[in-house]
């Protein structure tokens, strides 16, 4: 890929033609997840396991739909994640002293420890990344990402 990218027409069809930055984003994301896959694979966990139970990490017990908004998924897919790691020992539900309703996740011990496994797996392809980049690009990506949130919920689309 060229070092500058150009703002091209781009065809109905074509996979860039709802955006091109949208585009490359998941790309990035799609490979950076497959990455971590791989990674946590090991510990016989998908990776969307190991966000829950990092996102659980702070020992804080979290109900499903939190963990859900937390790990930019469906309150279904939540549920699906978290009966899965309740059925291998990792979590457990109980419920909330303030909503009878709620039922809260939180880790058991076999899960803080898989946990901590699965945060040092990603951690390490996050820094491979990292130390792959030339000079500050990893810095510089992080701050025009942030930026791009920033911005995007004010902009003018009339």
């Amino acid at each position: 890929m060229d070092a500058t990218i150009e703002d091209t027409d781009v065809a109905v069809g074509d996979p860039e033609s709802v955006g091109g930055l949208a585009y490359r984003l998941k790309l990035a994301d799609n490979a950076l997840v497959a990455r971590k896959a791989a990674a946590v694979k090991a510990l016989d966990l998908t990776e969307s396991q190991c966000k829950v139970l990092t996102l659980l990490a702070d020992g804080v017990p979290k109900s499903a739909t939190h963990l859900a908004r937390e790990a930019l998924v469906t309150s279904q897919t939540m549920t699906g994640i978290v009966k899965n790691l309740e059925a291998n020992g990792l979590v457990n539900r109980h419920p909330s002293p303030d909503h009878a309703r709620v039922m809260l996740v939180s880790l058991t011990e076999t899960g803080v420890t898989k946990a901590t496994q699965a945060h040092e797996l990603a951690r390490h392809v996050e820094s491979a990344l990292r130390q792959a980049m030339s000079g500050n690009d990893y810095q510089q990506l992080l701050l025009l990402l942030e930026r791009a949130v920033d911005l995007v919920p004010g902009l003018d689309i009339a």
